[in-house]
């Protein structure tokens, strides 16, 4: 066996006697491919370990603000090339390389082209990378062009800058040029030719279940259709740039989310008849966002703010699970648009609500949320912000004045009501306010009805317990966030 020295004068290395999957596993922890090449040093059993290791990590480190000087980002390009050309593993499970900005040096200094990536893509086309590929390059840099990978199940990019391009097939039929084993394909930040992105996910991607494109912009602005088709798409979700306008078409059988932080300006045409889950931020006109083929029942619809997204709300013949947070912004007007809002809620059997009021009465403006909620079996408060510098309301004469609206609930309006879960994320005196009401109109609940609120603060979990309904149709539970107090 070898040895090597030790800080006690010289013993046994017990460490390179262990076998090389336990080495593997310790090197990895290491989460740096040249930190793990520098155990070469050690002993010559240490130079064969690291070029066998299952998975390759390049990450660069750049303090915030500091620019990376030529030579910094020279020497760490080579570094890269020099692992991928010394690996020797058949596989591996990960490949995780960031690449700085490239920052070229005089041309009599370093005249190699600035684009030289052919030792990564060499790699890349070895059908090596048997599990997940990320790929992050900071900016600089021209276009790249993704071989296939025909093994790699999930792959992510992050191009600042550069223009993503796909390797196109041999010809004569040499080499499939498909992403065979691809699962999950997530670009970001990255300049794409729409009708070649449209292409690989249509016909070369057959096995491809999730699909994340965020803020990604279109090479060729003449070409402004983005077409996504695929029989196998499970999860879509896409969040655009401000301005990007082109016409967004997707056909996907099989998908069952679709989240749109932001999709578009232009048009939109949604096709997906198995649609479970629906996440909508951003603007939504209905002459513009067609989603009339996109099933009529949902698991789940999560809108924003009270944005024109809630008309949503109306294309659906049922909602399990409705999550979106109203605004009641100060004025007459505001407090109108509130009140037709809400007249959707109904759909609904769970509810998951944030409140934003500002210049209204609180109490008010609960009694209207809880009237509409007719059908509702579950309603979770996550949030509830609240501004009243000076309330105006009768000065303005709007609606949530108290005098001039039914000062109760109605009796047929919480008759389905089983569960509410009121979260942290609120003043504790609004969480003992939401709670006396609940119990104040506790007479219509058809079922017992079980209320729980996340509170860590003592006293203000003493004063919830405290409370008591005048019936037998309540029942409160105070819990910290991590551990349940006593009720």
């Amino acid at each position: 066996m070898e040895t090597m020295a030790s800080d006690s004068g010289g013993a046994d290395d017990r460490i390179s006697d262990l076998p090389d999957h336990i080495l593997h596993t310790i090197l990895l922890r290491l989460r740096d491919i040249a930190a793990a090449a520098r155990t070469s040093a050690l002993s010559r059993r240490w130079r064969r370990v690291w070029p066998h290791l299952p998975e390759l990590c390049f990450p660069f480190r750049c303090a915030a603000g500091v620019y990376t000087c030529w030579s910094e980002s020279d020497k760490h390009r080579r570094r890269v090339d020099a692992a991928l050309a010394a690996h020797a593993a058949p596989a591996v499970a990960l490949l995780d390389i960031a690449l700085p900005r490239w920052v070229p040096a005089h041309p009599q200094q370093y005249p190699e082209d600035p684009d030289r990536d052919d030792p990564l893509l060499r790699f890349l086309a070895s059908r090596r990378v048997a599990g997940e590929l990320r790929l992050t390059l900071r900016g600089g840099w021209h276009d790249v062009v993704l071989p296939p990978c025909e093994r790699a199940t999930a792959i992510s990019l992050y191009f600042n800058g550069p223009v993503l391009r796909f390797q196109q097939p041999l010809p004569g039929g040499a080499g499939s040029g498909a992403f065979a084993a691809l699962a999950s394909l997530r670009i970001k930040r990255t300049r794409v030719d729409a009708r070649e992105l449209g292409e690989v996910l249509f016909s070369r991607c057959p096995s491809l279940k999730e699909l994340f494109l965020k803020r990604i912009t279109l090479k060729d602005q003449d070409n402004n259709v983005l077409s996504i088709r695929s029989d196998s798409l499970e999860r879509l979700e896409m969040e655009m740039c401000v301005g990007f306008d082109a016409r967004v078409e997707v056909f996907a059988p099989r998908m069952k989310i679709f989240v749109s932080r932001r999709i578009s300006s232009g048009d939109a045409r949604i096709v997906a008849p198995r649609l479970l889950e629906l996440c909508w931020h951003g603007s939504f006109d209905p002459a513009r966002h067609d989603l009339g083929e996109a099933g009529y029942h949902l698991q789940r619809l999560e809108i924003a703010k009270n944005s024109p997204a809630a008309q949503l709300i109306r294309q659906f013949c049922s909602i399990h699970e409705l999550q979106l947070t109203l605004q009641v912004w100060k004025g007459i007007d505001e407090y109108d648009r509130y009140l037709q809002l809400i007249n959707r809620l109904s759909t609904c059997q769970v509810l998951v609500v944030g409140f934003v009021v500002t210049q209204h009465a609180i109490k008010p403006v609960m009694l209207q949320f809880l009237n509409k909620c007719v059908g509702v079996k579950k309603i979770v408060m996550r949030s509830l912000g609240h501004r009243m510098d000076k309330c105006q309301c009768k000065l303005w004469e709007c609606q949530c004045d108290g005098s001039k609206q039914s000062p109760k609930i109605d009796e047929t309006a919480l008759r389905l009501l089983e569960l509410v879960e009121i979260k942290e994320d609120m003043e504790a005196y609004h969480k003992v306010k939401l709670v006396k009401l609940l119990c104040e109109y506790s007479a219509g609940f058809q079922k017992r009805v079980t209320i729980t609120v996340i509170e860590n603060k003592q006293s203000v979990r003493e004063k919830i317990c405290n409370i008591r309904a005048p019936n037998d149709k309540v029942v409160i539970n105070v819990n910290v966030r991590t551990t349940q107090a006593e009720t």
